[in-house]
C-alpha cells in the first residue's frame, strides 16, 4: 500500500489553511497531466492559473487540492485546502516535512554537475539505507519544496539539488533544506546574466552552507579559478572543508585517470593516503570528479567505501547529460554506424569544455582498417552569460584539445561568433536554429563518425539527437 504523506489535519497545521472535508494524499503534483491517483494537487499561479485546472485534477484522481480561492464550479465540500498563498503554503509544508524527518540531508550545488551527482548519490546511498531524491532536475524553490514535502517517513538519506539564477536564491533554499552535508561540484561562469560576476557566483554557491544548523561538512572542488575565495567563504559559515580534484594540493586527489572506449578508470588518494580505484561507464572525465565528491562524503560518514564504489559502476549518464549511443543510420547504399554523445540538456562554458574533452578522449582505441574516426562537435548557443556571452563563445576556439576534433558545427547567433573564428579546416556548418541543423547534419555524416551535441536547453539541441535516433 502506498504511504500516506499528508492528510487534512497535517496539511492544515503546516500551511495554516482550512479544509472542510477529510482527505489523505500519497503524493503532490502541480501538473494535471501527470497526476497519480491520490496526489494532492497544488494550484500554482503562473503563466496559467492552476485554479483553472482543479476540476481536471480531481477528474484525474487528485485526493485534494491546495487553493487560494474556490474555483468556479466547486465548493467547500470538494476537499479544497484554502490558504493565503499556494506557493508559500507548499514551502511551509516543505519546512514542516524537513523538521519532522530524521534523515541525513545532503545539499548539492554547482555551476554544472548537480543533477549527475544527485543521481549518482541516489545509487550510492541506497546501499546504506532508504534514500530519497527527485528523479528530475528540481533545483528551484518549487522543486526543492516538492522534494522535501514528499519525503517518505522512514527515509534515511535525502539528496537535494539546489540551483540558482539570481543572487540570494541558494541561501533561501539552503535555509529550507537545512543540509547536514554539502557538495559543491563546480564554480565557474554560468547564469552570469543574473549573478553579474564570478565573485558573485562564488558567494552564491558558498551560501549553500548558510542553512546548515550545526557545524557541517562541505566538500568543495579544487582546481577552480576562485578556490581560495570559495574555501574562505564556506569556512565563514562555520563549515568544515574537504577539497577534491586532480590538483596536487587537493585533500582527496584524483590520479591515473584513463579512458578506455566508453569506460573511465582512476585512482583516488584520500586524506590518509589510502587509495581507491574508481571505474565509471562514461568517457567524461568530469564525472569522475562528481563520483569522488560523493565517495569523499561516504568516507566522512564512515560508510563502506567498497559498496559505494561498486554501486557507481552501475551508473551511466542520462539522456541529454552525456549518454553515449550507437546509432544505425539508413543511407542510400546501406547502413552507417555513428556514435552519438548526447549532451543536449544544457550548456555553460565549463560544461562545454568538459564535453569537448569527452569527445576528444572517447574511443581513442577504435580502429577500422587504419582509418581515422572523425570527431564532430555540434554546439548550440550558451545562454544567460550576460555581457560576457560573445567572449565566452569565442573562447571555445582556444580550447587546447580542439586539435583532436575534426569538425565543429554551430547553431545560433552566439555560436556564429565561434564559427567565424574557427580555422577553415574545422568549420563544419552554421545554422540559425537546431531544426535547420537536423537536416544539414544528416547529410554530412559518415560511417564511424563520433558526434557530440551540446547547447542550452531552450536552443532545442535535443531535436537533433531525436532526429538522428529516429532515422
Amino acid at each position: 500500500m502506498t504511504e500516506v504523506l499528508w492528510n487534512k489535519f497535517t496539511a492544515e497545521a503546516a500551511t495554516l489553511g482550512q479544509c472542510e472535508s477529510f482527505w489523505e494524499a500519497t503524493g503532490i503534483s502541480f501538473d494535471t497531466r501527470k497526476i497519480i491517483k491520490g496526489d494532492l494537487f497544488v494550484a500554482l499561479s503562473g503563466k496559467r492559473d492552476g485554479h483553472d485546472f482543479v476540476k481536471a485534477a480531481f477528474d484525474n484522481g487528485a485526493a485534494a487540492a491546495i487553493v487560494s480561492k474556490i474555483p468556479k464550479g466547486l465548493n467547500d465540500c470538494d476537499k479544497l485546502l484554502v490558504v493565503d498563498d499556494v506557493m508559500k503554503a507548499l514551502v511551509r509544508m516543505a519546512k514542516s516535512a524537513r523538521i519532522q524527518s530524521d534523515a541525513v540531508f545532503i545539499g548539492i550545488t554547482g555551476t554544472s554537475g548537480k543533477t549527475s551527482t544527485k543521481d549518482m548519490g541516489g545509487l550510492v546511498f541506497k546501499e546504506f539505507g532508504k534514500t530519497y531524491f527527485s528523479e528530475k532536475s528540481y533545483n528551484n524553490i518549487l522543486g526543492c519544496s516538492l522534494t522535501l514535502a514528499t519525503i517518505p517517513k522512514d527515509t534515511e538519506y535525502v539528496l537535494v539539488e539546489i540551483g540558482t539564477n539570481s543572487l540570494g536564491e541558494i541561501a533561501e533554499l539552503s535555509h529550507i533544506v537545512q543540509p547536514d552535508y554539502v557538495i559543491i561540484t563546480d564554480v565557474s561562469i554560468g547564469h552570469i546574466e543574473g549573478l553579474k560576476s564570478l565573485d558573485n557566483i562564488v558567494e552564491e554557491k558558498a551560501s549553500i552552507c548558510s542553512g546548515q544548523t550545526k557545524k557541517g561538512l562541505a566538500i568543495i572542488p579544487s582546481g577552480i579559478e576562485k578556490f581560495s575565495q570559495l574555501k574562505a567563504k564556506v569556512r565563514n559559515f562555520g563549515s568544515n572543508v574537504i577539497s577534491f580534484g586532480d590538483d596536487k594540493g587537493s585533500d582527496v586527489r584524483i590520479s591515473n585517470l584513463e579512458v578506455l572506449g566508453n569506460v573511465i578508470t582512476s585512482t583516488v588518494i584520500d586524506q590518509n593516503q589510502m587509495s581507491w580505484n574508481v571505474k565509471l561507464k562514461t568517457a567524461g572525465k568530469h564525472y569522475v570528479k562528481n563520483a569522488v565528491a560523493l565517495l569523499t562524503l561516504v568516507a566522512s560518514l564512515n560508510l563502506d567505501l567498497s559498496k559505494a564504489i561498486l554501486a557507481l559502476q552501475s551508473w551511466s549518464p542520462l539522456a541529454g547529460r552525456g549518454q553515449v549511443l550507437e546509432v544505425k543510420l539508413k543511407v542510400s547504399n546501406g547502413i552507417n554506424t555513428i556514435y552519438l554523445i548526447d549532451e543536449s540538456y544544457n550548456a555553460n562554458p565549463s560544461s562545454v569544455k568538459s564535453s569537448l574533452e569527452t569527445l576528444a578522449c572517447i574511443f581513442t582505441n577504435k580502429k577500422d582498417k587504419g582509418e581515422h574516426y572523425r570527431r564532430i562537435a555540434v554546439l548550440g548557443d550558451m545562454l544567460e552569460l550576460g555581457f560576457s556571452e560573445i567572449q565566452e563563445h569565442v573562447n571555445i576556439s582556444k580550447f587546447a584539445r580542439l586539435d583532436k576534433i575534426d569538425k565543429i558545427y554551430c547553431v545560433g547567433s552566439r555560436m556564429k561568433k565561434l564559427f567565424d573564428v574557427l580555422p577553415h579546416s574545422k568549420q563544419g556548418y552554421w545554422t540559425e536554429t537546431a531544426d535547420e541543423m537536423q537536416h544539414v547534419l544528416v547529410n554530412k555524416l559518415k560511417n564511424g563518425d563520433i558526434i557530440m551535441i551540446k547547447g542550452s536547453f531552450s536552443i532545442g539541441m535535443n531535436t537533433i539527437v531525436n532526429k538522428l535516433k529516429n532515422i
